[in-house]
């Protein structure tokens, strides 16, 4: 893996936790914890996407 992409994971990404997920993922740490760093990704690039707007243009959502 990319050295940025490992950091960026690092900063981003907690640690695996079962409590965190729900119980129909526990059994499948893979899947939940794939699912918990797809979110977060998702999150991030919305807000990077909105930061990147024009503030006239956001008016017009409203």
């Amino acid at each position: 893996m990319n050295i940025l992409f490992e950091e960026l994971f690092g900063a981003w990404c907690a640690p695996y936790d079962p409590d965190r997920f729900p119980a129909h993922l526990r059994t499948d740490p893979l899947k939940a914890y794939g699912q918990y760093a797809f979110e977060e990704g998702f999150k991030l690039a919305l807000e990077l996407a909105f930061s990147c707007l024009d503030p006239k243009d956001l008016s017009h959502l409203e």
